[in-house]
């Protein structure tokens, strides 16, 4: 039996807002769910499986009613969906009583329940969202049918308050197959049996890393599965060590250079290190303003390679007194502090 597992599509939200780019990634979502439901017809799977988040709110009805348009392209492939934390079934929502093609089925229960599918002898088990927040282990202890049937876990969730679990949970409990989403990053946390499969592309710019969908088959209650990346957008990290003998222009060349030769899908997520000059002009501004930079995070520490100073100075003055700050929380005035507090005893 073949099958698609995707979560987390996140239809209707809008990345980068304020970026020259935010209007062309907020098609990136659409764009990337249609490529899957094409990818699940050319391949003729026989099973679509959505692991929450469909939405990245309440859907409205001319969504939903485009989302059905796209299921009825694929008759011959069972859709399953349950509802995450941010498409949940809110009491007036038009997405639970939404009428779908008969090729789709929604778990709409807060519990779990199971949908049988004979024409592929598979079992879809699973619940969905009514509130954004679910702290009880919900997927600990669920008693699977017996039966030669292909058994399936549709699940959301991984943190303290979204349905906490351990992917060892699920080692005595009979599912050939445990598809989960909520969490962005794509990852497989018991080869080919427990998968998350990630954001179907970043919503946001901490979401780094390749993103897209799992496919895979099931034979005689054994899953193998892949990743296929859709690069329609790439949130890449690069990490810059600098000092105060660095020009700020040669940085700012450097990135721009970096950015020119990268794959036109990838946007930058810059994280500064090293040791920076209060007194020098703003470098994280200058960064953030080249093209295709989503972001500049300033993890510098003020002034001197502290921790040689301290190496040279230990116990003398100049290393107590950098111990001392570094002890302290590192706030803005701590880090003027540090700067200033240096350089006043460097020059004694």
């Amino acid at each position: 039996m073949k099958f698609i597992h995707i979560a987390d599509v996140h239809l209707g939200a809008k990345p980068d807002k304020g970026k020259p780019w935010a209007a062309k990634r907020e098609s990136h979502s659409w764009q990337a769910f249609i490529d899957v439901v094409t990818k699940a017809k050319e391949e003729s799977a026989q099973l679509l499986l959505i692991a929450g988040n469909l939405y990245h709110r309440q859907p409205l009805l001319k969504e939903l009613k485009e989302v059905n348009r796209q299921f009825a392209r694929i008759p011959n492939t069972q859709v399953v969906i349950i509802a995450g934390n941010c498409d949940y079934l809110s009491p007036n929502s038009c997405y639970s009583s939404f009428p779908w093609e008969k090729n789709v089925h929604f778990l709409k229960e807060e519990k779990i329940s199971c949908i049988e599918l004979p024409g592929i002898q598979t079992r879809v088990y699973g619940l969905s969202y009514q509130h954004r927040e679910i702290t009880s282990p919900l997927y600990r202890g669920i008693e699977v049918k017996k039966g030669d049937c292909t058994n399936i876990l549709l699940a959301h969730g991984g943190d303290e308050k979204h349905i906490p679990f351990q992917a060892s949970d699920f080692r005595e409990m009979e599912f050939d197959y445990v598809a989960f989403g909520h969490l962005h990053k794509p990852m497989q946390l018991a080869d080919a049996k427990v998968v998350m499969a990630g954001a179907l592309q970043p919503i946001e710019c901490s979401d780094v890393g390749q993103h897209g969908y799992f496919m895979g088959e099931i034979k005689n209650h054994m899953s193998q599965v892949r990743f296929y990346p859709i690069h329609y957008c790439e949130y890449v990290p690069l990490k810059l060590k600098i000092s105060r003998e660095i020009a700020e222009d040669v940085l700012k060349k450097f990135v721009e250079d970096y950015v020119r030769k990268a794959p036109p899908y990838q946007l930058f997520r810059i994280t500064l290190t090293g040791t920076s000059n209060p007194k020098a002009p703003s470098l994280p501004q200058a960064l953030g303003k080249i093209s295709r930079v989503a972001q500049v995070l300033d993890q510098c520490q003020a002034g001197h390679d502290l921790e040689q100073l301290k190496v040279q100075h230990g116990q003398q003055i100049l290393g107590r007194y950098i111990d001392m700050l570094e002890r302290m929380p590192q706030d803005e005035i701590t880090k003027k502090a540090l700067y200033y507090g240096v350089e006043a005893l460097m020059v004694e």
